[in-house]
């Protein structure tokens, strides 16, 4: 009799064991604002003990969303549901319930644009969502990062100096897309020297790419952390030329290791020595090329251009801009506070 009553029970809660498994192993988002009307979410594993999240980016139109459990209306389907229906899907950080169906289950989706990204926080039970803004340069920073200036200075005691960064070549056919190729090794000068993390700007904030787990080998990357709660740095596996490619927008990495010597046909990433100088609303640069130079405002607009290797740029008001100068086949990118 206790056999019969025990297997009975189980025959119960069977559906909802095998829901909970599947709710952790993949997620989907139904509805009008999404294109084709059904697409799967990327399941990110945030950390060794288990932990993980699902991420959305791209296209979404204008209308409504569901997160759910499967990939069509099903008796065993579970819905997130945001705590006031129809909350938008771009928000800081909004808890969700889970519903065994779709009513008051909705999130909206404003404006129709290809740069939605979003993530649903499963342990932590929120949805987190943004229109992405586009980088305009990385840099590669760490004890790994050569610094033959900073092991001189008296009292540095190998804290990483921004000087040091290697900037990453930003993609002509993609611009979420940076690729560096470079010597990377262990430099006893240099705190922490096998390890190096990227940021999103020529200093350390605010934004920073991490690994989800301290000295994570930058050979088996596949996935970033943006803006990790823990200062977690990638680690190189041994001294010697990598190829590193990260997509901002996807949130992706991948790396190759090249060798201690630097292979037939593969370029070192090139640098661009500049000196800038800001003045009032004058920006002064200064290289020993050639450069075509362009100043443009954070929504993307020109505001000025300049062609030389002793240029002077005017910027129309105060503010914040993009400062980008090239030779046509490397170049930086600074933002520029103009008072």
């Amino acid at each position: 009799m206790k056999h019969r009553i025990l297997l009975l029970i189980l025959l119960v809660l069977a559906p909802c064991s095998l829901q909970i498994l599947q709710a952790q192993s993949r997620l989907y988002i139904r509805g009008s604002a999404v294109p084709g009307g059904v697409q799967q979410l990327t399941r990110f594993s945030t950390s060794t003990t288990g932990k993980y999240s699902f991420k959305f980016h791209g296209r979404l139109l204008p209308g409504n969303l569901y997160i759910t459990t499967t990939d069509s209306p099903k008796a065993t389907s579970r819905y997130y549901a945001p705590k006031l229906v129809d909350t938008n899907i771009v928000n800081e950080g909004t808890a969700y319930s889970s519903k065994t169906d779709s009513l008051g289950a909705e999130w909206a989706v404003l404006i129709g644009a290809d740069n939605y990204r979003f993530t649903v926080d499963v342990t932590n039970k929120q949805v987190t969502g943004e229109l992405f803004n586009r980088w305009y340069e990385a840099w590669i920073c760490g004890g790994c990062v050569e610094d033959e200036q900073g092991k001189n200075i008296e009292g540095q005691n190998g804290h990483w100096q921004i000087t040091a960064g290697k900037q990453m070549e930003q993609s002509w056919d993609d611009p979420n897309v940076f690729e560096w190729t470079g010597l990377l090794k262990a430099y006893s000068y240099n705190q922490e020297p096998k390890r190096f993390k990227i940021n999103g700007q020529y200093g350390w904030s605010p934004k920073v790419l991490h690994p989800f787990t301290q000295d994570a080998s930058i050979l088996t990357a596949k996935q970033v952390w943006y803006n990790g709660s823990q200062d977690y740095k990638w680690s190189i596996v041994r001294d010697g030329y990598y190829r590193i490619k990260i997509n901002v927008f996807l949130e992706t990495i991948e790396a190759e290791y090249l060798g201690t010597e630097l292979p037939d046909g593969i370029l070192l990433t090139p640098e661009v020595e500049t000196d800038i100088k800001v003045s009032g609303r004058q920006i002064a640069l200064q290289s020993k090329e050639a450069l075509t130079v362009k100043l443009y405002s954070t929504d993307g607009s020109l505001r000025d251009t300049a062609y030389g290797t002793d240029v002077t740029l005017t910027a129309p008001t105060a503010g914040i801009y993009v400062l980008t100068a090239s030779n046509g086949h490397q170049g930086i990118t600074r933002k520029i506070i103009v008072r």
